[in-house]
This record gives structure tokens, C-alpha cells and sequence, in this order.
């Protein structure tokens, strides 16, 4: 007998729904965009206590991804003035100075997804892909609350999550 596949029709596509971690769940769905700064699938993940959605998440999630160029430009140029003012704490070497100048259409981040937690004003949108050392092996990521940038969070020595 096949599993019964679960999903929720929001303003910006599909979401299906599979077990998450720590006995949580995980909608998935995704956003094709096309601008400046990066073109293709961008994957959404939202992480939820139970099997549904609350309004009040779904209602943010789709005002941010409605808008997800302003937030990918966002966070470039949060990622772009983080390195520049502290390249001690992200470790930038002697090499990767020059990748700082850049402009975001040609700043060095590549492969954005965004993730969400019920239960958080905050959520965060991962780069997966970068010319950074500092993005191997699972990129590099802002980490907002609201609409504002908080942190730039170097995943260097992060782990693969185990569903």
C-alpha cells in the first residue's frame, strides 16, 4: 500500500510533507525565480510540531518568498558587509579579499533555500554553494528575524541533519 503524500496548496506552489527531525515535520516545496542575482529553483523548507500548517506561519512564509528577491539582495549584501567588517571571524584568506569588491550580481554565493520554524519570529536563507572556503561544505547562511538581517552564520563545521 503506498504512503499517503500530504500537501498544502500556498500562493507560491505546492508543499508536501514528510517526517522531520526530532519527531517534528517538514514541508518542502520550492520557487523558480529568475533575476540578477541568481536564476532557478530556490527550495523552501518549513518546519512545523505538527502535521499542518499554522496560519500565521504560512501567512509569513508566503509575504517572504512573494518577495524573495528583495530578501535574496537582502542577504547578500548583509553577507558582503559582514565579511568586509569582521574577515577574522569569517576567516577570510589572502585570496578571497578580492571576491569583498565584488558587486552582488557577481558576488560569490550560489544556491539559496530558505528555511522556517513555527514557534520563531526568526528563519534563514542558506546559500549552499561559494567561492568562501568558509561555504564547504554546507555553505553559508543569514539568519533573519522578521525582515531584518541578524547574523551571518559561517556552517563550516556544521552537520547533516538525520531524518
Amino acid at each position: 500500500m503506498a504512503a499517503q503524500i500530504e500537501t498544502y496548496n500556498s500562493n507560491f506552489g505546492q508543499l508536501s510533507i514528510e517526517k522531520g527531525p526530532e519527531n517534528n515535520f517538514v514541508w518542502t516545496g520550492s520557487i523558480g525565480i529568475s533575476n540578477n542575482i541568481y536564476s532557478g529553483q530556490v527550495p523552501i523548507y518549513i518546519f512545523t510540531n505538527e502535521r499542518k500548517i499554522p496560519n500565521n506561519l504560512i501567512d509569513f512564509v508566503e509575504m517572504i518568498v512573494l518577495s524573495i528577491d528583495q530578501y535574496l539582495e537582502k542577504s547578500f549584501l548583509f553577507i558582503k558587509q559582514t565579511l568586509t567588517e569582521q574577515p577574522q571571524k569569517y576567516k577570510i584568506r589572502e585570496n578571497e579579499y578580492d571576491y569583498l569588491s565584488l558587486d552582488i550580481n557577481s558576488f560569490p554565493i550560489d544556491v539559496p533555500e530558505l528555511t522556517f520554524w513555527e514557534d520563531s519570529s526568526e528563519w534563514m536563507v542558506r546559500f549552499a554553494e561559494g567561492k568562501f572556503h568558509i561555504c564547504d561544505p554546507l555553505g553559508i547562511s543569514v539568519t533573519f528575524n522578521l525582515t531584518n538581517p541578524l547574523t551571518v552564520d559561517n556552517l563550516e563545521d556544521s552537520e547533516y541533519i538525520d531524518k
